[in-house]
């Protein structure tokens, strides 16, 4: 095998952001017939060809908003590239995805793989913006003696100026998730389908028609979380836990809409006496749905990323 690139590991994954009873109880979808999306198929198999269009509706969120690979959902990913620090040592790094949640790692070298180098990650040396990070040497420069390039070494053996390989792994994207147990009213602890992007104090929607409510972590388990204060409602296995915009589950339901609408065939218009009178069309009758739904992302999309 030659040289697998780093990034290729977590890339492409899929996850659905709404549920099936977000759809069906949606007012945008109260006209749709849900229960013939497949012909003479059982209630499972409807609800199945639901979610495959539900979780095609959330990657064309995906693709319309970061143009090729990346998700909107809180994924973990990692990347490289070259950089050069600053007169300061400080490497500004602009991963591909946002908002960032969290640095895991960070490695340096001047050569790559065994070249790079782990550096030890602090609130000291590493700081967060919500597109970018910097990792700077908690020491700074050192052997300082002029104003520019020839300032040499900074405190972690990165030379000012000089192109660097550098790989990171982060946390990005909005947390999202779902029940996987019956939560009954008082409940505490919730057991979900993944805690990517979930850290104590997270502030999170459960979304659940009438049963709407809001919760904050209080603390994080394997797939399962503590809230600070006990749910009002009861919740069913597969409703949908988040911190994504509202506008962003709205724009997924216009999809699936628009994705059921464009299932309708053309036909034949025949006049009185049986002959053909003219066709009606099958092409755009989901399209206006399907705008809409690219609209209410329009904020969210990455412009800088797509090629």
């Amino acid at each position: 095998m030659g040289v697998v690139a780093p990034y290729i590991l977590q890339e492409g994954s899929s996850t659905a952001y709404v549920s099936l009873d977000e759809v069906k109880f949606s007012p945008t979808a109260s006209a749709v017939d849900f229960s013939n999306l497949v012909a003479n198929g059982s209630q499972a198999v409807q609800d199945r060809a639901l979610y495959e269009l539900i979780d095609r509706a959330s990657s064309m969120a995906d693709v319309f908003v970061y143009g090729r690979l990346g998700t909107l959902s809180a994924t973990v990913n990692t990347e490289n590239g070259r950089y050069r620090p600053n007169r300061m040592g400080q490497f500004i790094i602009s991963p591909n995805y946002t908002p960032i949640l969290e640095v895991q790692s960070f490695s340096v070298g001047t050569l790559p793989g065994v070249g790079l180098t782990a550096t030890t990650l602090s609130n000291n040396n590493c700081f967060i913006e919500r597109d970018q990070f910097i990792v700077t040497a908690a020491s700074g420069l050192s052997n300082v003696t002029t104003t520019y390039g020839s300032l040499s070494t900074v405190g972690a053996g990165w030379n000012y100026d000089q192109q660097c390989f550098c790989q990171w792994t982060y946390v990005n994207g909005f947390a999202n998730t779902f029940l996987t147990a019956n939560a009954s009213a008082g409940s505490t602890t919730l057991s979900v389908t993944s805690t990517t992007g979930i850290y104590t104090g997270t502030q999170m929607t459960i979304w659940d028609g009438m049963n709407d409510e809001d919760v904050t972590i209080a603390s994080v388990g394997t797939n399962t979380v503590t809230l600070t204060s006990a749910t009002k409602y009861a919740h069913g296995p597969n409703t949908n836990i988040s911190t994504l915009p509202p506008a962003v589950k709205q724009a997924v339901i216009h999809i699936v809409v628009g994705l059921i609408k464009e299932r309708g065939q053309g036909g034949l218009v025949l006049s009185e006496m049986g002959e053909v009178a003219g066709a009606s069309p099958r092409a755009g009758l989901g399209m206006d749905d399907i705008l809409m739904g690219y609209d209410l992302l329009e904020p969210f999309k990455a412009i800088w990323g797509r090629s």
